[in-house]
């Protein structure tokens, strides 16, 4: 029987998430269960990634069928008897918590459509905290600072303000440099951001303005994410490399 479970952090895209089979429970005629199976309400449901990370495997075994892996911080979700086709990334992608990644089918060893979620964390464990806990990555600061960095930024911009960096977002950054756009409103989150990343403003700290300290500051950002010496000019230019490492875009 089906147990409905009331979980922080979903998989499914609907949001009901039905439990079948338990970690480590299975009958006496199959082997040990390294995750747990779930089900929707409605049948078939699309997959979601239950936090930010990086596709680091996607692919097929006699078992899992077609499944994938997303690494967060150290940690791996992965994701089993996907439907064929319906992978929506592929390896070395970049995911956001709540992005649709598959749907869910039959492939491999299952006995009808589900998703089997597990956890690898040197080893299998007991996915369940992952789906009960809140931040059960352990997600520093850091990324706490970039997410609250994106929406004011958007706000700033005039973007849709979702927290989450894409196109659109970058498409709408401004020039800003000690003589284009240096009280532009997108200023101050970028101040807060790299001082929340441990970078020196200068004696003006959060000012909202663009000085000879920001240009200082925006040099030494732009040698240290790896930018051609070309680049690092102390100039964040509009939906240039500069504002694509800010984003994590690139």
């Amino acid at each position: 029987m089906a147990t409905l479970l009331k979980v922080v952090n979903n998989v499914l895209k609907g949001g009901k998430h039905y439990l079948t089979s338990d970690y480590k429970t299975r009958n006496e005629s199959r082997s040990a269960h390294n995750g747990m199976d779930l089900v929707g309400p409605n049948g078939i449901d699309d997959i979601v990634a239950i936090e930010r990370g990086t596709v680091t495997y996607t692919g097929y075994d006699s078992s899992g069928g077609y499944w994938l892996a997303i690494t967060t911080n150290g940690i791996e979700h992965r994701y089993f008897h996907l439907k064929e086709g319906s992978l929506r990334v592929s390896k070395g992608s970049k995911v956001n918590k709540g992005d649709v990644i598959a749907t869910m089918g039959a492939t491999g060893n299952a006995t009808g459509n589900n998703l089997h979620f597990a956890i690898y964390k040197n080893g299998y464990v007991d996915p369940k905290p992952y789906l009960m806990n809140e931040n059960p990555f352990n997600l520093s600061d850091e990324n706490n600072a970039y997410t609250t960095f994106i929406r004011d930024l958007q706000q700033a911009i005039g973007a849709n303000v979702d927290g989450i960096a894409g196109p659109e977002t970058l498409a709408k950054t401004p020039t800003i440099s000690t003589s284009a756009g240096w009280n532009h409103l997108a200023v101050r989150p970028l101040q807060v951001y790299l001082q929340s990343l441990g970078y020196d403003l200068g004696s003006h700290g959060i000012d909202g303005k663009f000085g000879k300290d920001m240009k200082a500051c925006i040099k030494k950002y732009q040698k240290d994410v790896g930018l051609l010496p070309k680049y690092q000019d102390g100039i964040v230019s509009a939906k240039m490399y500069t504002w694509q490492k800010l984003l994590k875009l690139k």
